[in-house]
């Protein structure tokens, strides 16, 4: 079984940190990505822990990016 995720607009973001997009939904990391990820509530999620090439739904309030990585911001 897969899953449709619909996405009507994507940010790359590269090392640094994100301005995000509005009705951010999940990331994509993209291979050799550190960094990480600040939730709604605060909590924060390692870039490195992600699966590449899959997208993690989550509701993200920031995203930093380290060492040349990329990660997509899905909305």
């Amino acid at each position: 079984m897969s899953t449709n995720y619909r996405t009507y607009n994507a940010k790359l973001v590269t090392s640094g940190s994100a301005t995000l997009i509005d009705r951010v939904w999940g990331i994509m990391p993209v291979t050799g990505v550190t960094g990480t990820v600040t939730l709604e509530g605060n909590s924060t999620i390692s870039l490195a822990h992600l699966t590449a090439g899959e997208p993690f739904p989550c509701y993200l309030k920031s995203i930093t990016v380290t060492n040349g990585g990329s990660v997509y911001v899905l909305a």
